[in-house]
């Protein structure tokens, strides 16, 4: 009998063992930390917006941990639904969102500066409220009119000139409404195209693609 009892409370105290120890895993392994995210820009222009987003990480793990300590919820699977439980998990999502909040942004910035854009940039895009679809759109802008800049004689077109740039230029012109041919070559049609573009934006509708209907055009 006594060694019955005896076998009872080893199972007792390993199941016991066992829960203390699931729950100290369960806080201390290391998929339990949210971790800043290995794609953020840390070179970001804003450095105080870049430390803010480690707090908010600090913030985050601090408070899974208290809600674990003092109430025994986790509040990222909870097992039960009263009030106490649900506020602690909306604060828990609250503190996710302020989290999520900043790392988007830092990884849009680092994919921004994979594709050329500079810091100054992302500012100037951040302040006017773009998005993903703006700087595509800025970066094709920048092509075309860095390309004209590079040589200007070469790229003031001339009928049965043909080139990339062309093919770029026949694009926006589509864009505009004009029915032409993208082929990057600059027959009568494109040449057409343009001047009439001028023409209905106030430019001197001579035909020819300067840097000015080059920027109006861009628009």
């Amino acid at each position: 009998m006594k060694q019955i009892l005896i076998i009872i409370l080893v199972v007792i105290l390993l199941i016991f063992g066992y829960n203390q120890y699931s729950d100290y895993k369960r806080f201390h392994s290391p998929g339990v930390d949210y971790v800043s995210n290995e794609s953020i820009d840390l070179n970001y222009h804003d450095k105080n917006f870049l430390l803010n987003y480690y707090q908010a990480i600090e913030d985050l793990n601090g408070y899974v941990r208290l809600k674990w300590v003092e109430q025994d919820v986790d509040v990222r699977n909870p097992e039960s639904n009263n009030e106490d439980v649900k506020n602690a998990v909306l604060g828990y999502t609250k503190k996710l969102g302020t989290v999520k909040f900043y790392e988007d942004k830092l990884v849009e910035s680092s994919k921004l500066k994979n594709q050329g854009i500079s810091n100054k940039e992302i500012i100037v895009f951040e302040q006017n409220g773009l998005k993903t679809k703006d700087y595509n759109q800025y970066l094709k802008r920048k092509f075309l009119i860095e390309t004209f800049k590079s040589n200007p004689e070469k790229y003031s077109l001339k009928v049965g000139d043909y080139s990339s740039f062309i093919f770029e230029l026949q694009k926006k012109l589509v864009e505009k409404g004009y029915n032409i041919p993208i082929d990057g070559l600059f027959r009568d049609i494109t040449f057409n195209a343009v001047r009439s573009f001028e023409e209905k934006n106030g430019l001197f509708p001579d035909g020819k693609v300067d840097l000015l209907t080059l920027d109006y055009l861009l628009q």
